[in-house]
């Protein structure tokens, strides 16, 4: 063990490196390289270009394996896994690194998704493709020429990942008790599966039931899991969580999915209500995400990597390893350590209404608001934005409005110096005085200091005149 290493990451807390600082450079070479991205979701051959910069991306960094935590297709189909087959060798065949690939839902089900299979269709792919009808152990094991089980390890370079297949957790708990020997020392190990591990990381409760992974690893301080399905971006700090062991949300390579807020998801079969458009971001393979995971046997350091420019501006997550190690990505250590957001000195908010359309191509007049883009200090970035009305009598008013950063899945560097949002302004308080509130929060739900706009009144009869069916 590098003392010295170990001393700093313990005594300065490394993980507050600088944004976009490499750790390799304070720790030097590391053991292992990898690379990682998740829900690649490939469907046909111009799927695989954003696929084929990644893989060459990690070749130059030098990686040892590449692990994609599930969702290596969207259709599930044969087809799918012979495109990414052959996007592997076209970039890594005669090289000695190491593919280390499980399943998600999509790999066995997508295949039968209504929007998916309408999507087959349209490319003159037919259900029968599907991996499962061609026997799905069988197929993966003439592709990529290696056993196929519900859960298996495979070893790097004296590391080993151990990976649970879509539909494999129930027999996890029985597999780690026969192995457990083997990941009875301090050496890392890492795990990955496709849900998230529930009761982790900030999504975890999509994951479902646990079936049990998480009180077996729990056992493990020296784990470190990878997990996908969520489609989070690379600079969200809550996708990094520490407990008994660490586990880690990758992001999508394929498309970013959005919570619900006022300018993000609405409903997927187009019933959205929200009067601002939603901010174009399920662009179909063409910004993805990943890291790159530094590997010593007392640290792990992950390069957050935005993959389309190959750059990136997060801060690295550097994780000391050992009994008594730091955990300083505990849920509630690392909630005190990022700070609130923050507006300029000044900051002011300018509010007017407007015509518009909102999200279903309906006349809307619209309370349109721009203000400063607020910061957090350390490197980090907003989450959020909300909107609230605040009645100056004292009583309450039900509007809150949240709203995410037209660059809140980019480098910073992409944050535009103002933001501009809107909502239908029949949701305003009616014949009382009132100001509207903004506030910024970080990834916690920790806001800054508000800002104010100016005083304002609605003449009471705004309901009355909605429901009347406004001519234009």
């Amino acid at each position: 063990m590098d003392i010295s290493r170990r001393n700093f990451l313990l005594s300065t807390g490394a993980f507050a490196l600088s944004a976009g600082c490499r750790s390799t450079s304070l720790f030097g070479k590391p053991d292992l390289r990898f690379g990682v991205i998740s829900d690649i979701h490939v469907t046909t051959e111009n799927s695989c270009r954003i696929l084929k910069k990644s893989f060459k991306y990690f070749k130059r960094r030098g990686v040892d394996c590449v692990v994609i935590p599930g969702d290596l297709t969207d259709w599930g189909t044969k087809g799918s896994f012979v495109l990414l087959k052959n996007t592997w060798d076209a970039v890594f065949d005669g090289t000695e690194v190491k593919p280390i690939f499980c399943t998600g839902n999509h790999d066995y089900d997508g295949w039968f998704y209504s929007d998916m299979t309408m999507e087959m269709h349209a490319n003159g792919v037919s259900e029968n493709d599907a991996m499962v009808k061609h026997g799905f152990k069988d197929s993966w094991e003439e592709l990529f020429g290696e056993k196929f089980e519900p859960v298996r390890v495979r070893s790097v370079k004296g590391y080993d990942f151990v990976s649970v297949e879509w539909r494999g957790q129930n027999n996890f708990k029985a597999w780690m008790e026969e192995n457990s020997k083997r990941f009875e020392n301090d050496k890392p190990f890492f795990f990955f599966q496709h849900v998230p591990i529930k009761g982790t990381t900030r999504d975890s409760s999509s994951g479902g039931g646990d079936d049990g992974v998480k009180s077996v690893l729990e056992n493990y301080h020296n784990c470190v899991a990878f997990t996908g399905h969520t489609h989070r971006t690379f600079n969200f700090e809550s996708s990094i969580w520490q407990g008994g062991f660490s586990a880690i949300a990758v992001p999508s390579l394929s498309y970013t999915s959005m919570r619900f807020a006022e300018n993000g998801s609405g409903n997927r079969a187009g019933l959205a209500t929200q009067t601002m458009p939603p901010l174009p971001l399920r662009a179909d393979h063409c910004g993805g995400q990943g890291y790159v995971v530094n590997v010593w046997n007392d640290c792990i350091a992950v390069e957050r990597i935005d993959l389309r420019n190959e750059t990136s501006d997060c801060r690295d997550w550097v994780i000391p390893l050992g009994d008594n190690a730091d955990k300083p990505y505990d849920p509630a250590s690392l909630s005190k350590k990022i700070p609130a957001p923050r507006f300029p000195e000044g900051a002011k908010v300018e509010v007017e209404t407007r015509n518009t359309e909102n999200r279903v191509g309906k006349w809307a007049i619209v309370m349109n608001c721009e203000f400063p883009s607020a910061v957090v200090d350390g490197g980090y970035r907003v989450y959020d934005y909300q909107i609230r009305a605040v009645v100056l009598d004292g009583s309450q008013h039900k509007m809150v409005k949240t709203f995410l950063s037209p660059a809140f899945a980019k480098q910073a560097k992409f944050e535009p110096l103002r933001q501009r949002f809107w909502f239908n302004v029949n949701e305003l308080p009616q014949g009382k005085r009132y100001v509207l509130e903004f506030t910024a929060r970080n990834c916690f739900g920790k806001a800054s200091k508000p800002i104010y706009s100016k005083e304002m009144m609605s003449v009471p009869g705004f309901a009355e005149v909605d429901k009347s069916g406004i001519k234009g």
